[in-house]
């Protein structure tokens, strides 16, 4: 948690932790009408109803502004904002500075909140004091092998325990008060993806650390093809191309792709070329992901997971080198909006976003 010099509202907030607090739940969306039918009857089932409710579209052309007002019935405190053509991150920072609560809860279209999901997300802010984040969790919602597959593979707490001290929530279930967004300088709106990681990193910053609500949980399905999961991760690499985040890791993945590439067009004239490229793809490419695969193939009871999670893994690989290799192109080309912007968002420079949208 931060402890800080706190301004007027935060210390009223401070000093009122153990009543009830208001919450605002902020979510983006484009084109999902059936996420946004998922999201809003989870949301009109909660057990701590939110104070207010705010949707911003970023210029749906479907059906899902029509779904949206169907509910505005049963959530009458529901707000639809709609900006066309702005990216996930300014949405979250346009629903974030329209909201009226104290605490802003996050969720994506596609989500199911169980039903005690926002009393559980909320619970630290009402019985702590100077609590200003909140990690919310999240689990599988397959209806697949290959979506199950997926995410026992990509999401954090699936197969291992996760470590609250080090855990950086996803917008998907996360929890935090609307003084710490303008001191983040909000959702860093020059980056398309991993904007919820980058959040993360200044809360860090800071010098803070969320709050961990396990029970805090929505249902969320993974990608249900092998196309959507390379689309996916190509984007989570680009967003990591553009920042360098874990970019040490990204660069020896990288490394041994090229690596085996180079052995494999080598392999047509020499022997030793191809007992060398063999031996790289058994030890970086499959040895490297065999006790995941071994670990999904017994919770799922099916021996076909194995092959499905090797797969997936080569997929995302491919996907994140790829991904990773245009990010740091356009960063490489464009230094002011990624580079320096990432280090001015960083040192907690009060160049802001949310100081510069309120300009």
């Amino acid at each position: 948690m931060l402890h800080r010099n706190a301004a007027k509202t935060s210390k009223s907030y401070a000093r009122t932790a153990a009543r009830r607090v208001s919450v605002s739940v902020v979510l983006t969306v484009r084109n999902d009408p059936v996420g946004c039918a998922t999201v809003l009857s989870s949301l009109a089932s909660q057990t701590r109803q939110p104070d207010e409710i705010i949707i911003v579209d970023g210029g749906s052309s479907d059906a899902t502004i029509p779904i949206i007002r169907q509910f505005f019935t049963t959530l009458p405190q529901m707000r639809l904002m709609t900006t066309n053509g702005v990216n996930i991150a300014s949405g979250r920072n346009i629903g974030t500075r329209a909201a009226q609560s104290i605490v802003i809860a996050s969720i994506d279209a596609g989500c199911k909140a169980r039903p005690d999901w926002l009393a559980n997300l909320i619970k630290p802010f009402e019985e702590k004091e100077n609590v200003d984040a909140v990690a919310g969790h999240y689990e599988i919602a397959s209806q697949t092998l290959l979506e199950c597959v997926v995410g026992l593979a990509t999401m954090r707490g699936a197969l291992e325990p996760i470590n609250p001290a080090t855990f950086n929530p996803s917008a998907r279930s996360m929890a935090f008060t609307k003084s710490l967004w303008h001191r983040t300088g909000g959702w860093p709106e020059w980056i398309g993806y991993s904007e919820d990681t980058l959040f993360d990193h200044k809360v860090r910053a800071l010098g803070g650390h969320f709050e961990f609500a396990h029970d805090a949980k929505v249902d969320w399905r993974p990608r249900t093809s092998f196309r959507a999961v390379a689309k996916q991760f190509y984007h989570y690499g680009t967003g990591r191309g553009h920042t360098q985040i874990d970019a040490a890791g990204y660069l020896y993945t990288i490394r041994n792709v090229v690596g085996l590439a180079v052995l494999a067009v080598a392999s047509c004239w020499t022997a030793w070329a191809m007992v060398a490229m063999v031996a790289m793809f058994a030890y970086y490419f499959v040895y490297a992901h065999h006790r995941m695969a071994m670990a999904i193939a017994n919770k799922t009871g099916r021996p076909t997971a194995y092959i499905l999670t090797m797969l997936v893994m080569w997929i995302i690989t491919l996907g994140n080198c790829a991904g990773f290799a245009v990010g740091s192109w356009q960063r490489w080309n464009d230094q002011e909006r990624y580079k320096l912007r990432l280090e001015t968002y960083l040192s907690g420079s009060s160049t802001t976003e949310a100081t510069r949208a309120n300009a």
